[in-house]
């Protein structure tokens, strides 16, 4: 018997990457040939969030 199992991946902190990895989980399932599109958007959304300002994110969070 094939189970398949997916592990949950912690927080990181930033609601906007966490909602990405979240969707990125989602690949599996979706058929393979949707993956790319599914990809490229994550990964659009990921260079966002990467060039976005921090502190938006992580208000109330003192260093």
């Amino acid at each position: 018997m094939n189970e398949v199992i997916i592990a949950a991946s912690e927080p990181t902190g930033d609601p906007g990457v966490d909602a990405l990895v979240e969707l990125a989980a989602q690949a599996g399932q979706l058929p393979v040939g949707d993956h790319k599109e599914l990809y490229a958007t994550v990964l659009v959304g990921l260079e966002i969030e990467l060039n976005a300002d921090p502190s938006a994110a992580l208000k109330g969070v003192s260093p």
